[in-house]
């Protein structure tokens, strides 16, 4: 039994006659567990799971026959009450990624403009990236991930090739910025959650994978005015995206008791090079460091992406 996360298929054996492994599909592990599905082939990753009141991991093998195993303790995995599970299967989802060039970029969120390519946001938690994606709905640009997404790295050029495909956002929003967008749940908050697995042309759209244009490391706010932009080139790309790029694999996304601290293989380092190397050479001129207010921004970021050279 398994299910495919993030183009990698995760197997799980042991004790699962309760639902434990239903759960990965639920809308709270879909927030964070990108383009979740059936499994589709021989498993990258394969979970011992035993029933437990409390999560732990108590073994992990790597690169076992080309994949990784896990023995875990653990109660079924639920939104406030058991999320461990969810984070873990990530971090181990994002490790088997990396292996075959794929690479899991948390905090982000891709946007597709009129001009056919993809804006990459990265940013912190709270710094305007679920705003962006209503943003982006609203003025009916697709998104194309919603918290975590899937980057490959073809002939010098970055391409998102997947991601979340649940929203959850602030509804100050649509009062804010006279904005309407249809959602489905609201969070125990009263925070609204929008669910794209449906969104047909999203779908397609991931199927070849859409080239990134411009990457923004965002920093808005609804109390800000203007927008402001500052280019980041050589060394600050590599630093930046490094971040953002193994924040997954790492365990930096906390889970309790704690994240796994797993090896960077010498296959992944090459990988994580060819991304580094693919965007510091060709994106030091479209990738930027914007603060202000989301809607001037987001604005200011079209008009980039439509013309020829930024400026």
């Amino acid at each position: 039994m398994g299910v495919r996360i993030g183009g990698v298929d995760v197997h799980f054996t042991g004790e699962l006659d309760d639902g434990f492994e239903d759960a990965f599909g639920g809308l709270f592990a879909r927030r964070y567990l990108p383009d979740v599905g059936e499994s589709g082939g021989e498993p990258n990753v394969i979970v011992e799971r035993f029933k437990g009141e409390e999560f732990r991991v108590f073994s992990a093998v790597y690169d076992h026959l080309g994949r990784d195993e896990y023995k875990i303790e653990s109660k079924v995995p639920s939104a406030y009450g058991n999320e461990a599970p969810i984070f873990f299967i990530l971090q181990a989802a994002a490790r088997a990624a990396a292996k075959v060039g794929r690479l899991f970029i948390t905090d982000s969120v891709g946007v597709v403009t009129p001009n056919g390519k993809a804006v990459l946001f990265i940013g912190y938690p709270h710094t305007g990236k679920s705003t962006m994606s209503v943003l982006a709905m609203a003025n009916g640009f697709p998104v194309l991930s919603t918290e975590n997404t899937i980057i490959e790295a073809r002939n010098g050029r970055l391409y998102i090739v997947g991601g979340t495909d649940v929203l959850v956002y602030d509804p100050r929003v649509e009062g804010i910025y006279g904005v309407e967008v249809p959602y489905d749940e609201q969070t125990r908050s009263g925070y609204r959650i929008k669910d794209l697995r449906g969104d047909r042309e999203r779908k397609k759209l991931l199927e070849g994978g859409v080239e990134v244009d411009i990457i923004v490391l965002l920093h808005a706010a609804f109390n800000c005015m203007e927008a402001s932009f500052s280019r980041i080139k050589g060394r600050k790309v590599r630093k930046t995206l490094w971040y953002f790029s193994t924040a997954l694999m790492k365990g930096l996304d906390y889970y309790e008791p704690s994240p796994l601290h797993v090896p960077i293989s010498d296959e992944i380092g090459r990988n994580l090079r060819h991304f580094l190397e693919t965007a510091s050479e060709n994106y030091s001129g479209r990738m930027f460091e914007a603060f202000g207010n989301h809607r001037a921004l987001f604005e200011r970021i079209v008009e980039m992406a439509l013309s020829t050279e930024t400026s």
